[in-house]
């Protein structure tokens, strides 16, 4: 029986499968690159309302603090 017909179509069939491999890896680290600087996007959003919240936060305690003390007579 002759075999290699078949070897070489598996062969083929292998390398195929390489290609598209390789192709399938470069698409997934594109999707995760996308998804790291997406990341990293949200993350600098997210710290930059920390920063809006905690000043409003001291605004809003100096302020309460102010009213207290005036009600005191303290000025």
């Amino acid at each position: 029986m002759d075999y290699e017909p078949r070897i070489v179509k598996l062969e083929v069939t292998v390398d195929n499968l390489k290609d598209e491999l390789a192709l399938l890896r470069d698409k997934v680290d594109e999707g995760f690159r996308e998804m790291r600087a997406e990341q990293l996007q949200l993350r600098r959003d997210f710290e930059k309302l920390i920063y809006w919240v905690a000043g409003l936060t001291v605004t809003n305690v100096l302020a309460i603090i102010g009213l207290v003390l005036k009600v005191a007579g303290l000025f």
